[in-house]
């Protein structure tokens, strides 16, 4: 493929050489997604690497393990539907992922910008731009489906446009460790049911899609007490319990109806998990573990 897709961070541009023989259709599904402001996510277990959620649902293609991603690799992590790239060897991690291509010039440079986000996640938003060199092909417009279909995409593109209301208004929030405890919840919460949501989507005719139906209107309730009982994201809420009853009414296909529901709950646990501060939490808790063991 003679494309090359830019990341362009700092106002810095660097060159991602694409390889298309992996994953095609995932690749056209990321350039067809360009250009885009995107938001930085620092890594939680893996470790070296960024990552940056996409507003699209793919299966994995020429599955390969994350593991072997060598320094520089630029993947897709299907299960989250993030593209990531790495400037060192992972940490012990399982994930499935389809390899996309990699950084022209080295990765030395994402090493220190990694760890300057990393450390300044949560009190800074890290963005990025991706495009194309030259013009990009227009984004296909969606509609159709059932009145109910229709406003979870509505709430879906909203989602992706800005952070919505229900982020502001839970970080707004105080009292005996909150926002922190509604904060971590709720994206705990959120990306539970995100990839619950995918894991029914991802079954390829194991599962009839009335007991898809079931398993996923199940969470959605589970999640609704959860997100909107205990961390008051009401609108959120909302938004799964048109889910439950879109799948109920069974209008719309259930896969349909599950990949907007995916989309919507990926991106929301993306909005709050740029307010958590991960690597400052990882020292305080290395330090009660030293104060703990004495040491």
């Amino acid at each position: 493929m003679d494309k090359t897709l830019i990341f362009k961070v700092d106002g810095v541009e660097h060159e991602i050489e694409l390889d298309g023989t992996h994953a095609p259709k995932t690749l056209a599904r990321v350039l067809a997604n360009t250009p885009a402001t995107i938001d930085i996510h620092c890594a939680k277990i893996a470790g070296s690497h960024i990552m940056w959620p996409v507003p699209f649902v793919e299966r994995a293609e020429s599955a390969a393990d994350v593991l072997d991603m060598q320094p520089g690799s630029f993947f897709f992590w299907p299960e989250r539907q993030y593209l990531e790239i790495t400037y060192d060897a992972l940490q012990a991690e399982t994930a499935a992922v389809s390899y996309l291509g990699r950084l022209k010039h080295g990765a030395e440079w994402l090493r220190a910008y990694a760890d300057r986000q990393r450390r300044e996640q949560g009190r800074a938003v890290f963005t990025a731009e991706l495009y194309l060199r030259g013009a990009a092909p227009a984004p296909t417009p969606e509609n159709g489906g059932s009145d109910g279909l229709r406003r979870i995409r509505d709430a879906r593109l909203a989602a992706w446009e800005r952070a919505p209301d229900d982020v502001g208004a839970l970080l707004a929030r105080r009292g005996l460790n909150i926002p922190y405890g509604p904060l971590s919840m709720a994206e705990g919460e959120l990306r539970k049911l995100h990839e619950l949501l995918w894991r029914l989507w991802n079954q390829e005719g194991r599962r009839g899609d009335a007991e898809k139906a079931t398993i996923a209107a199940f969470v959605l309730e589970a999640a609704i007490t959860r997100v909107g009982g205990f961390c008051h994201m009401l609108d959120t809420a909302g938004v799964f319990q048109s889910g439950i009853e879109c799948l109920k009414a069974g209008a719309d296909a259930v896969d349909e109806v599950l990949v907007e529901l995916i989309l919507f709950s990926g991106r929301m646990a993306a909005w709050l998990d740029l307010h958590i501060c991960w690597w400052p939490i990882n020292e305080l808790t290395l330090d009660a573990l030293k104060t703990r063991n004495g040491s």
